[in-house]
Parts: structure tokens; sequence; C-alpha cells
């Protein structure tokens, strides 16, 4: 079963949508934020700061299977994907993340080079700015972004 993240608009018509894939793809991206949060049990003993500025909580306190997030939330999910994205773009690949899409990355010819690559929804598409898309979307025409 797969994750699809949309806006409605007022009449109920799908409007724009990501499809993440499956919901355990979306939990190991949000598991390795909170790695890069360093809030583990070994981080909290070793003392290690986190990479991010930010809290994250927006993207790591939401269930992944129902629910929304609503216009101010997207607002600070925007900000957290951002500061997501910029420290993606400086790690490495994960090859345990590839494995997981790695039929679309075969399929389009792709080959990450980076944390950032690794994270595509179902077109392909690099993922974190598809949230981005997403969420500005939904700011602009100040609608929830839903779960489905």
């Amino acid at each position: 079963m797969g994750l699809y993240l949309c806006i409605f608009n007022q009449n109920g018509d799908d409007i724009c949508g990501v499809e993440v894939g499956l919901y355990s793809y979306f939990g190991e991206f949000r598991d390795l934020v909170f790695k890069f949060t360093n809030k583990d049990f070994l981080s909290r003993v070793l003392k290690r700061k986190s990479k991010f500025s930010l809290p994250m909580t927006t993207l790591l306190n939401h269930s992944d299977c129902d629910g929304s997030w609503n216009v101010d939330e997207c607002v600070h999910l925007k900000m957290e994907l951002q500061e997501i994205k910029q420290i993606f773009i400086n790690e490495p690949p994960d090859l345990s993340i590839i494995e997981l899409k790695q039929d679309i990355f075969k399929f389009y010819g792709v080959k990450p080079e980076n944390l950032f690559e690794c994270f595509i929804d179902s077109d392909c598409e690099f993922l974190i700015d598809r949230l981005i898309q997403l969420c500005d979307l939904a700011i602009q025409e100040n609608r929830p972004i839903i779960f489905q």
C-alpha cells in the first residue's frame, strides 16, 4: 500500500499530489531525518549535536498513515524540508535507500550522487523538492496537505 500526499480544492477535487510510494519508504525517509537530529540514545550519550538547526517536529511527529498538515504546519514543514535538502545534498548516497526504489532508478537510468537524490517519488522526481512544492501550493491555496 502506498502513501499519496495531496491537496483538494473546496469542491473536493484533487488539485495536486505526490505519490510517495510505500509507507515504509516514507518511514525510512523520516527515520534518516531522525538519525541526523542526533536525538537517539547513543548520540545523547556521546553529546552529538544535530545536523539541523530546526527540530524537525512537523515532519517527525506526524502519523504517516492518516490526517493532514494544516496550512500553518505546511509553513514549518517547508522550512524543515529546505534544511533537510541542504544537509542531504552534502551527504553520500545510502545504498539501502537506493535498494528500496531500485526498479524506478533502473527504469529512468538514474544513479543518485548524494543522499538527497536517493529519495524520489514514483515518477522519479526528487521527493524533497516535490514535498516543498506541495507545501508552497498548500500555503498559496490555503488548503491542507492530506494523507491518503
